[in-house]
């Protein structure tokens, strides 16, 4: 791959950008959808834009979790509607790809509906730096009754601390993945990285382009890749500023700079050393990412908007801010094109994306970790696209400033090379599910950019068991039994119902894994008997189900479960 520094405006991008005059969110198809129910079916209508009427435009569509395509059809000149049929209560993914004159533009998007929710979403290991792991007891406690709440299985895990890189240490941490990896098998979906988790190092390149730190770079990732694709034999590299982007034979520090294989979990980090910005500690820090974390399940916030600031243009063939138009019209209610910083310091954005020059700890007129430090940071999930930005192990990094802002930022990524595909977000599946997605994409999902696919550089700074909406659960839940051991369950009612449908009720023993549900309860209830019952200490959980709408259908959001305990003698 080309070296391409993302600052540069060599004379032939300067001349490039002059003669194509067509800007990024020109290579995102953005096509308009309605639905007629019949029978049975939904009838789909796609409406393109004229600006492709004559040209050609492909449509294909598979099943969410396949890996082929299968062709619809070609719209020839003059053609920009198209029909399916697709089943009621389903959810098909298509992508389209439009060509006219010089110009490609792609899109991908999950059309239908959703209608039903998973009340088991997989295991999670979270490990937490042993030096702040009492530290943080309430605010874990609570973070693991969420996720369990949600459908999660969770488990903790203490491990050493590490300030600097230290192989021995990082081969603990890689033990202790291992063996959940042999336990869990498939079950094994999200590895959460909190506090100063050892940080392993592998590759030699740069994903920017500076040959500065042109080396081994910081990936997480390593922790959920079987040993036996890994090596450290090969790469031989001391040309870095930074000792820690050295790469050499035989020091802990890997070969691999593309992922090999495919992964099947994600990793995230909640990682606030060495942030000498902020004037909190890295412990309160933790406290209040979790903290914020728990007021958005609770659905804390309801706008829907994200704001894109653009300071690259047209500059690169690569069109980096394309990523951001193709997700956010999959995401976002509205689109805002402004400066990043002026917009979210003084509202609320759900989805938010700069990019142009950067440093590790800023990019260029959008934001920096200063004012990250020092200022509200009013959106939840921020993705950025700078120069060196991506290289998070250093002081004050941007992108893990950013997660430790305040009041709201709770997932933080570098996207641009590779682009991410975040489509399966804006239907309630969890960020994990996109993550992964993303990191094994090579040529499933097409677009502008050309650089970064499967590398071993992508990160998400924050919680991937996370969805991009929380409706309002209900006001209280409380049981009682009575002689007969009957247990009645009670609620109040969550304080927005609009597009309520109802309620789902939900049991299991104490010490069991999984809830099982036991009944669909009526918007109209507010409370609910279970006369069938036997001894034991058993938990009960209710959540509030709601539809969801989007640009592209519709899918049924459950709230986060609230529980109660009742034991039956």
């Amino acid at each position: 791959m080309n070296k391409i520094p993302l600052f540069a405006l060599a004379i032939s991008i300067f001349l490039y950008s002059k003669i194509f005059t067509k800007m990024p969110k020109d290579f995102v198809v953005a096509p308009k959808t309605s639905f007629q129910k019949e029978d049975s079916n939904l009838i789909l209508q796609i409406e393109f834009d004229e600006k492709y009427k004559n040209g050609t435009i492909v449509i294909k569509k598979k099943p969410i979790f396949s890996e082929r395509w299968e062709l619809l059809d070609t719209l020839l000149k003059g053609m920009t509607f198209f029909f399916d049929t697709l089943p009621i209560n389903s959810l098909s993914e298509f992508g389209f790809h439009c060509s006219v004159d010089s110009l490609d533009s792609f899109g991908y998007f999950l059309i239908g509906e959703k209608s039903s929710v998973e009340t088991y979403l997989g295991n999670v290991l979270i490990i937490v730096d042993s030096t702040i792991f009492d530290g943080i007891q309430p605010q874990l406690k609570e973070f693991v009754e969420d996720l369990e709440n949600e459908g999660w299985f969770v488990e903790l895990r203490k491990s050493p601390r590490a300030e600097n890189f230290n192989p021995i240490e990082i081969r603990k941490v890689k033990r202790i993945v291992n063996s959940y990896k042999r336990n869990w098998k498939e079950k094994f979906k999200v590895l959460l990285l909190v506090g100063r988790v050892p940080v392993p190092y592998t590759g030699n390149y740069t994903f920017d382009g500076h040959s500065d730190h042109f080396g081994a770079f910081p990936s997480d990732l390593f922790y959920v890749i079987d040993d036996s694709l890994l090596t450290d034999e090969v790469e031989y590299n001391t040309t870095a500023e930074r000792q820690e982007n050295w790469n050499l034979p035989f020091d802990g520090k890997f070969d691999q700079t593309t992922i090999p294989g495919k992964i099947s979990c994600a990793v995230g980090r909640i990682d606030f050393s060495n942030l000498t910005a902020f004037k909190e500690s890295e412990v309160n820090l933790i406290r209040k990412y979790f903290e914020k974390n728990h007021n958005f399940r609770l659905g804390k916030n309801s706008n829907n908007n994200g704001i894109i600031d653009d300071g690259f243009g047209n500059q690169s063939p690569e069109m980096f801010s394309a990523n951001a138009y193709m997700n956010f019209y999959a995401l976002a209610d509205t689109i805002v094109e402004g400066k990043l910083f002026e917009n979210i310091s003084q509202r609320y954005f759900r989805y938010a994306y700069a990019c142009n020059s950067g440093s590790y700890t800023s990019i260029w007129s959008s934001i920096n970790s200063e004012q990250c430090a020092s200022s509200n940071i009013q959106t939840t999930f921020l993705f950025l696209f700078g120069s060196y930005n991506w290289d998070w192990d250093t002081e004050n990094n941007l992108l893990r400033s950013a997660l430790a802002s305040s009041p709201d930022v709770l997932i933080t990524a570098w996207i641009g090379r590779p682009f991410w595909h975040l489509h399966h977000f804006a239907f309630g599946f969890p960020f994990c599910f996109s993550f992964i997605s993303t990191a094994n994409n090579h040529e499933l999902y097409q677009s502008t950019g050309k650089y970064g696919y499967k590398g071993m550089h992508l990160e998400v700074m924050g919680d991937p068991t996370l969805r991009e909406n929380y409706p309002e659960p209900v006001d209280v839940f409380r049981g009682e039994i009575d002689n007969n051991r009957i247990v009645k369950l009670i609620w109040g009612t969550p304080k927005d119902t609009n597009n309520l449908l109802g309620y789902q009720i939900l049991k299991k023993e104490l010490g069991k894994t999984e809830f099982t549900p036991i009944a669909n309860i009526s918007k109209h209830s507010s409370s609910f008997t279970d006369t069938n019952t036997q001894k034991g200490i058993w938990i009960y959980q209710i959540k509030a189900m709601y539809l969801r709408t989007n640009k592209f259908g519709s899918y049924l959001n459950p709230s986060i479960g609230q529980r109660t305990e009742i034991e039956i003698k």
